[in-house]
């Protein structure tokens, strides 16, 4: 809505070209509401365009425009308002219109019962006050969770954290890639609740999911009559991502036609729905993914090279699990104990040899796979810890192949080691990886350290002792 809401009041739009009809409404409403009054439709159609309310209530006979159409018109402009119709023509199939129109609810003149008629008008005011409350709630906790955390301790990510605090509050674009399962969602929520846009929406859309010819209603929303079965007008994603952030996974997916008005979208900041004439300005923060090389598809001809340019002002490279082994007992902690608060199930542990199996598997689906591996050895270890039995055959047996170069074989082919003394060397020197790059996060700050960890402090001070490894220096770095 183009003006600010001017009182605290909620604002009903009361049409009726009869004149006695609007003085009786302002009467009965004006000390609960502000009512603005329009005995002409056009003149209360030039006020919808341009000001929030809440509810508007429509006469159904009008001589310039119907109270259908107003209706309509409404709907239009303001999505989330609520309409009452009012007629002294009252019928059953004009009601059940009204209905699948959206309007909320239906007053026949006279009204005999006004008590009634006022329960009615502050039920669908309320509605609406719940259905934005509802909204602002839904935003602010995708904004708050913890699925918004970047977890890990490794460098890799602890960069990100850090340019994700540097580019936070600037508006401008921003590219995420990485392969698929390595979190650039997160990362985009991780860069919204960060920022000064995080009271705002974040509207989130698969490009790839999309077929070509809906793709332009998606973003941009389409008028009624625009195509064969635009039945009523759609707000595009861009508008209801306004004051906020817009999210457009997989980007490389957008086909070409839309590829130029999201260029002209992003560098005007206004959108023009489908079969509309006028432009509407939005003040939305772009941030894109892709799991494909787009500097390739610049040259294959499939992707704009100026849209590329737009769009990556600020890039975000997001490792793979393999390029962090470090983090994944860290993440495979924090995937299992989310599962355990959606079953309510006691937090399961891992045995030594399950977690030097995790560490040694290279997970190609990153993230996404780690999951899927751990919600099936969570199901099926019951009361007990996680063991190697309970992990998937695909992860077991590529890690064992792992564990196996790791034990250093000898020319005949037969292992050096034992598989006890080369498990220990793997997990000696995860550990120490793992405490050299949690050390390094923090600073050297124990207690820090113990919390994102979830080892006690005692114990950790102990762990980083028994490496040789001085915390003093990791203070000074």
């Amino acid at each position: 809505m183009g003006n600010g809401r001017a009182t605290s009041k909620p604002v009903v739009v009361a049409v009726d070209d009869e004149p006695f009809v609007l003085e009786a409404w302002s009467a009965a409403l004006d000390d609960r509401y502000k009512v603005e009054a329009f005995a002409e439709p056009f003149a209360a159609l030039r006020f919808i365009e341009s000001h929030d309310f809440d509810l508007a209530l429509l006469d159904v006979r009008m001589p310039q425009m119907d109270g259908i159409a107003l209706l309509e018109q409404v709907k239009r402009c303001n999505p989330e308002a609520e309409v009452i119709l009012v007629t002294g023509h009252g019928t059953i199939p004009l009601a059940v219109q009204a209905i699948q129109r959206g309007a909320y609810d239906f007053l026949c003149k006279p009204i005999d019962d006004l008590p009634a008629a006022l329960r009615r008008i502050e039920a669908a005011v309320e509605r609406r006050r719940l259905r934005q409350l509802n909204a602002r709630l839904s935003d602010q906790l995708a904004a708050f969770t913890p699925a918004t955390e970047l977890v890990g301790v490794s460098r890799a990510i602890e960069r990100i954290r850090v340019l994700i605090g540097q580019i936070a509050d600037t508006s401008a674009p921003v590219l995420i890639c990485g392969e698929s399962g390595t979190g650039k969602e997160l990362a985009a929520r991780a860069l919204h609740s960060a920022s000064a846009r995080r009271g705002g929406p974040f509207v989130a859309i698969n490009c790839g999911a999309v077929t070509e010819t809906l793709i332009d209603s998606e973003l941009f929303g389409h008028e009624r009559g625009a195509f064969t079965g635009a039945t009523m007008s759609h707000t595009g994603l861009f508008e209801a991502a306004d004051r906020g952030v817009l999210f457009l996974d997989e980007i490389g997916d957008v086909p070409a036609q839309t590829q130029v008005r999201l260029l002209r979208a992003i560098q005007e900041g206004e959108v023009r729905p489908v079969g509309s004439t006028k432009s509407r300005k939005v003040d939305v923060r772009v941030v894109a993914a892709t799991n494909a090389n787009l500097e390739r598809s610049i040259r294959a001809g499939q992707f704009r090279e100026d849209l590329f340019y737009r769009i990556s002002t600020f890039r975000i490279d997001m490792p793979s699990l393999r390029e962090r082994p470090d983090d994944v007992p860290v993440i495979a902690q924090h995937l299992l104990a989310k599962f355990a608060q959606r079953y309510n199930r006691e937090l399961p542990t891992f045995t030594d040899e399950a977690l030097a199996t995790l560490v040694a598997y290279d997970w190609p689906g990153n993230v996404r796979q780690l999951n899927n591996a751990l919600e099936h050895a969570a199901t099926l270890c019951g009361a007990g810890p996680i063991d190697v039995p309970h992990l998937p055959a695909f992860v077991t047996t590529r890690a064992r192949a792992r564990l196996r170069r790791a034990a250093n074989a000898d020319p005949e082919g037969g292992p050096a080691v034992t598989f006890s003394e080369a498990r220990a060397q793997v997990l000696q020197e995860f550990e120490r990886r793992y405490l050299e790059d949690l050390l390094n996060a923090t600073g050297g700050n124990l207690s820090e350290a113990a919390r994102r960890s979830g080892v006690d402090r005692t114990n950790l001070r102990r762990l980083v002792r028994s490496y040789n490894l001085r915390i003093e220096e990791f203070r000074c770095a």
